[in-house]
């Protein structure tokens, strides 16, 4: 049997691994929208780590009007038929839990993303790269074809 190494030190032994927001798949897998948003706002409560009476009061603060607990509890729940989230709740919620899931979950299968503002000008610069080698590559094939024709 081997003996294990006593000289060398764990690094290991007192990590834990981050906590990371998965479980998107299961949201965008479900074929109702209303219920994708459901399971979408019930993982964005679970994962903030505040309670939801608090959630429910940064949103109100937000929104300028109030939101019951009780309906946030409704739009957490996929079984509450014609209690969908609407827009503007839904970013209050982003607002208020600073997780930006419920909307970005939707608009991923449409082939849009939410890109935090402080990634927007990479976003833009990486944006004018591609358009600026689509206008190099264009204008190339305007000069051959000139040349051809001169």
């Amino acid at each position: 049997m081997a003996q294990l190494d006593k000289r060398t030190l764990d690094l290991f032994a007192d990590w834990t691994p981050p906590r990371v927001a998965v479980g998107g798949e299961v949201v965008r897998a479900h074929p109702d929208v209303d219920a994708r948003v459901s399971l979408a706002v019930a993982q964005t409560l679970r994962d903030c780590g505040r309670p939801r009476d608090e959630v429910a009061a940064a949103m109100a603060a937000y929104l300028g009007r109030p939101v019951p607990v009780a309906t946030l509890n409704n739009y957490a729940s996929a079984g509450q038929e014609g209690h969908c989230i609407s827009l503007a709740r839904a970013v209050a919620l982003v607002a208020a839990t600073h997780d930006p899931r419920p909307l970005a979950d939707e608009l991923a299968p449409l082939g849009w993303a939410v890109v935090e503002t402080r990634h927007l000008h990479a976003v833009r610069a990486s944006l004018a790269r591609q358009r600026a080698a689509e206008l190099t590559r264009l204008a190339r094939q305007e000069e051959a074809l000139w040349r051809t024709v001169s």
